[in-house]
């Protein structure tokens, strides 16, 4: 099968590695930027202090008819009072000599044409003046320069914040969208027939590598599987009608032994050394009966659960199967019980095996009959055959079954019921049954489990040491539809 999508695709992993690349560069950009704006702008602070810190100290040291001496000749300057403040300054200052006009012990900057002039009027109580302390610089100065273009920096960096914000949420977006849809594909995909699946396309928005090899997959999978389902739906179909058939046809050949068994039976020539082999040939003609039986109830029951067998014809066995469909019923549990004691005493009658029998009376199931009473069969016969003293508990408690028996310790793994087993088991049981008087064909558990999974009963069995046990919940009467 060809790929979906075939057209050039870009890696999932490559895409992140490209788009928090990016980030990462304009995030060290930001960063880069404003580390360089606050060392300027801390050099503003700086100088604040230090020009707080001369008038303090300085105007505690000098008194008002001392000259100041200057330290740094040509970048700062010290004046007391407005009347030796040049005329200059007091022009950008816009006052006269009233003194309520100034801003006290507040930094002010002025830009001049060829400087810029840091003004602090420093006034304090012990003080009767104003002590005015400059301090000057060019106008290529970085602080100042970032001074000026401190707002429109501000507001740049902020644009390069919600740009690399967008960016990331884009980043995202892309990735969130084409899962989504890679999602909402994938669900689709469930309910499609096998020619729609073959047509299906997924979103033309994936764009990875990574969703469209994914996609590739998924319908080659599912296409596989489909194929897969109706080559083994085919199998069993033509098994089950095989089986029908097989049971419908044996019935013939031992509807003919039965009769010549009737017949022999009847005979006076017989001997009783023979009559003993007879007995036993009876025997194995009930047993082949019973099991012709159970295949034949188990294909019915198939048959009436499956839809899609009803779209084909198998001449006799399909008419037989119409005739003889299975119905659901109610029915009581310790009869079947008691008639299949009675059975299993007529059939193991030289062993004498002991049934103990637990019932609460009047027990009232819901299902199909017929397959009930060959479950029960099966389980009460497997329990008589593989008693080792010869003894077999019966226990009916709210609509349940249990049978127990002793078994050996060499059996207790052989008996276990599990679908990884039952052909060991059968083979095993077969060879041993080879040499039994009451022989039968080793798959009466296989058959057991069979039932129940058709029917939803639930079957579940024990091996303990020296002890075997088979419990049946069957359905309680009270939950009868009340189309009934």
């Amino acid at each position: 099968m060809k790929p979906i999508l075939s057209h050039s695709k870009n890696s999932l992993h490559q895409y992140l590695n490209k788009r928090y690349l990016m980030i990462l560069v304009l995030l060290i950009t930001l960063f880069s930027a404003l580390i360089l704006f606050m060392r300027s702008s801390a050099m503003d602070d700086t100088t604040d202090y230090y020009m707080h810190y001369d008038a303090q100290v300085l105007s505690e040291y000098y008194q008002k008819t001392d000259d100041v001496a200057e330290f740094d000749q040509g970048r700062k300057e010290y004046y007391w009072g407005i009347k030796n403040l040049p005329e200059q300054y007091r022009l950008l200052l816009k006052v006269n000599d009233d003194p309520s006009k100034f801003i006290l012990n507040e930094t002010q900057i002025f830009q001049m044409a060829d400087k810029f002039v840091y003004i602090l009027p420093y006034y304090s109580l012990e003080r009767e003046d104003i002590f005015f302390v400059l301090h000057m610089f060019d106008l290529h100065n970085e602080a100042m320069f970032y001074q000026s273009w401190q707002s429109a920096f501000i507001l740049l960096v902020t644009l390069l914040l919600l740009l690399v914000i967008f960016y990331s949420l884009y980043t995202n977006r892309q990735i969130t969208r084409q899962m989504a849809d890679f999602t909402d594909w994938v669900q689709s995909m469930s309910n499609l027939r096998y020619e729609d699946l073959q047509q299906k396309k997924p979103p033309e928005s994936l764009s990875f590598d990574e969703l469209v090899s994914s996609a590739n997959y998924l319908q080659s999978s599912l296409l596989t599987q489909y194929d897969l389902q109706q080559k083994e739906q085919v199998l069993l179909t033509r098994e089950k009608h095989f089986l029908s058939s097989l049971s419908h046809e044996l019935r013939t050949p031992m509807a003919i032994t039965a009769a010549a068994l009737t017949l022999l039976n009847k005979s006076d020539q017989i001997i009783a050394k023979d009559r003993e082999k007879l007995a036993k040939l009876h025997k194995a003609h009930l047993n082949m009966k019973q099991l012709t039986t159970t295949l034949l109830q188990l294909w019915r029951g198939q048959q009436h659960l499956s839809k899609s067998a009803s779209k084909h014809s198998y001449n006799h066995a399909a008419q037989s199967q119409r005739a003889n469909e299975l119905q659901n019923k109610v029915f009581l549990l310790d009869e079947l019980v008691e008639n299949s004691v009675a059975v299993c005493q007529q059939q193991f009658t030289r062993r004498n095996i002991t049934f103990s029998v637990n019932m609460q009376g009047n027990t009232k199931l819901f299902g199909q009959l017929e397959l009930a009473d060959i479950l029960i069969n099966n389980l009460l016969r497997n329990a008589c055959q593989y008693s080792i003293d010869d003894k077999v508990r019966l226990d009916i408690n709210n609509h349940c079954l249990l049978v127990e028996n002793a078994i050996s310790v060499d059996e207790d793994l052989e008996l276990e019921l599990d679908v990884g087993n039952d052909l060991d088991m059968l083979d095993k049981t077969i060879k041993a049954e080879a040499t039994d008087d009451n022989y039968g064909y080793g798959i009466g558990l296989f058959l057991a489990e069979t039932i129940c999974q058709q029917q939803g009963w639930q079957l579940k069995t024990t091996s303990k040491t020296s002890l075997f046990s088979v419990q049946v919940t069957f359905h309680d009467a009270q939950d009868e539809p009340s189309s009934g």
